[in-house]
């Protein structure tokens, strides 16, 4: 029988064969897998287009001239000529009221200006008055204080002499005794400078005593002068006793009230009060100290000029605060608003007695009047409104108001029709909160324009839009889209929006290498918009490519794409 020889290399060949097979299928599949997540695009070429720049809104249709008629105050209506839908002429007819019911009113309001006006004069005469005062105090002041500084002068040269010629006295008698006097331990000589300390206080009560007898300022001067008069005449004859300057004082304020030289009806308690008072005060002044120091004649003047100083300085105080302006202004105020008050109260009840007449030719678009019935400050009474004039207000954003100006054409739109028109008026201020500003930054970026305007809390300029030619199709009160033609820019290198990726930090294209069939994140710098496209200004140049429209979930700076 015969025997049949395996073949060993056919059983390795076979399973190496598998595996092969295997691992091509397997790299086949792999591959596949790897060229499915590979992101697919279209392209777009960089060339140049013309760009018609734009901003675009939306307002509200109204009459360009219209009057309102309300009552600044209130009153009775006698009669209404018109109503709602009306046409009037100018010159026509709309109400009359009734006003006998104000005369009350402006008699008050006229005694409050009256009032006001006399204390306003008086002050001005008071602030002046006290201003004179002033000035011939703080010229008596100089001049007291000038005197003052020679006596000083006078007083020291004076005790150092008299020191001198007594020393030379001792030294002689000293020299004819035999025997020197002795000297007693524990004893010195005599010091008043306690007493004047306490005459000092004393003296201050009595001012303070004076400055609560009146609340009139020139009768507290009044009192003032006298007492100290009184005091340094009595002190310069040698008379220190506590009673008998206080009897003289007292005398001589009685007097000075008999005479009238001080105002009895401004003080504020009787005038037999105010004697015993300031001769009560003056009793407590330790006289006897302050003549001690005033012994000599020079020293007698300079306290009778100290005296008069101290009076004079607060004088001074009190005629400062008469000449301040707070107080004059303070009653020019009011009396400023009590004529205003009056005039506008005035003038209202005038426009009010030849009634209510139109001054333009329109239709009445409001009328809340009633005959028989009160009017209301807060409300319009009657709004006449001239149809044939209308125009569109719009909002324009912080990034677009700059680039519109008066005298610009502009397209109206309405749901019935197109119109012409033109920009008549830019407001000089925004109004509404500037938080979404930002908005119109994005726009911008977008060639969509006035976003912020359609939020509540969007600031916005007001722009007035006249509309040319209007017809019956184009209604007061409705809205209408106004378009702005800004600009053009002819045969500039441009991207469709569509391939922009706008982010906070700028905008973006994925610009597209040929070479290794990548796209890489590109920044890029834009000038003029329109509704469909950007103009390059750097960043990219004619002949690039890019990809047309860029997905949303791309997470890598720079891949690999398949070009569709």
């Amino acid at each position: 029988m015969a025997t049949v020889k395996k073949n060993n290399k056919m059983k390795i060949i076979i399973p190496i064969c598998i595996v092969l097979v295997i691992a091509i299928i397997a790299g086949s599949i792999f591959a596949v897998s790897q060229k499915n997540k590979t992101p697919v695009v279209s392209l777009t070429t960089i060339g140049t287009n013309n760009i018609v720049e734009s901003v675009s809104a939306t307002g509200t249709i109204s009459s360009s001239t219209s009057r309102e008629y309300s009552a600044s105050t209130v009153a009775n209506c006698k009669e209404v000529f018109v109503k709602v839908g009306d046409k009037v002429k100018k010159g026509d007819k709309l109400a009359t009221f009734s006003t006998e019911e104000l005369d009350s009113q402006i008699k008050s309001l006229q005694s409050t200006y009256n009032d006001s006006l006399v204390a306003y004069n008086s002050a001005v005469k008071s602030q002046s008055d006290a201003k004179n005062k002033l000035n011939s105090t703080n010229k008596r002041i100089k001049a007291l204080e000038k005197q003052k500084k020679k006596l000083e002068k006078k007083t020291v040269k004076n005790s150092t002499t008299k020191k001198t010629s007594t020393t030379k006295k001792s030294v002689s008698k000293t020299n004819k005794t035999l025997k020197a006097d002795p000297i007693i331990p524990g004893i010195s000589t005599p010091s008043y400078s306690e007493d004047i300390e306490e005459a000092v206080k004393a003296l201050e009560e009595l001012v303070t005593t004076i400055n609560g007898l009146a609340e009139d300022v020139e009768t507290t001067n009044a009192i003032t002068r006298q007492v100290m008069q009184t005091i340094a005449d009595e002190l310069a004859t040698g008379n220190y006793k506590p009673e008998a300057l206080a009897d003289a004082v007292g005398d001589a304020v009685a007097k000075a009230i008999q005479q009238g030289l001080i105002d009895e009806t401004k003080l504020i308690v009787d005038s037999g009060v105010v004697v015993d008072s300031i001769e009560a005060a003056v009793k407590n002044v330790n006289w006897k100290a302050i003549g001690s120091s005033i012994a000599e004649e020079d020293n007698i003047q300079l306290t009778s000029v100290e005296l008069q100083l101290a009076a004079l300085y607060s004088q001074k105080e009190l005629f400062s605060v008469g000449a301040d302006q707070s107080v004059v202004n303070a009653q020019k105020q009011i009396m400023k608003s009590s004529k205003s008050a009056l005039d506008s109260l005035k003038k209202a009840q005038s426009e009010l007695q030849a009634g209510w007449v139109s001054s333009i030719n329109g239709i009445v678009t409001e009328c809340s009047l009633e005959e028989g019935q009160q009017t209301s400050a807060l409300q319009t009474g009657i709004k006449v409104e001239n149809l044939g004039e209308l125009s569109v207000t719009i909002s324009l954003g912080e990034y677009d108001v700059h680039k519109v100006e008066i005298g610009m054409p502009a397209s109206i739109k309405t749901a019935y029709g197109s119109y012409k028109g033109e920009i008549v008026s830019i407001a000089p201020t925004a109004t509404g909160k500037s938080s979404n500003s930002i908005l119109d930054s994005v726009g911008s970026m977008a060639g969509i324009s006035g976003l912020s305007s359609l939020t509540d809390s969007g600031a916005g300029v007001e722009c007035v839009v006249k509309v040319f030619e209007p017809d019956d199709n184009i209604i007061a009160g409705f809205e209408a889209s106004v378009d702005i033609r800004t600009g053009s820019f002819n045969d500039v290198p441009t991207v469709p929006i569509e391939s922009i990726v706008l982010e906070k930090e700028g905008t973006y294209v994925y610009k597209y290498n040929e070479e290794d069939e990548t796209v890489i994140k590109t920044k890029i710098e834009t000038g003029a918009t329109s509704d469909t496209a950007y103009e390059v200004v750097s960043g990219l140049k004619i002949g690039d490519k890019i990809v047309s429209t860029p997905a949303s979930d791309y997470e890598e700076e720079s891949f690999k794409v398949r070009v569709n």
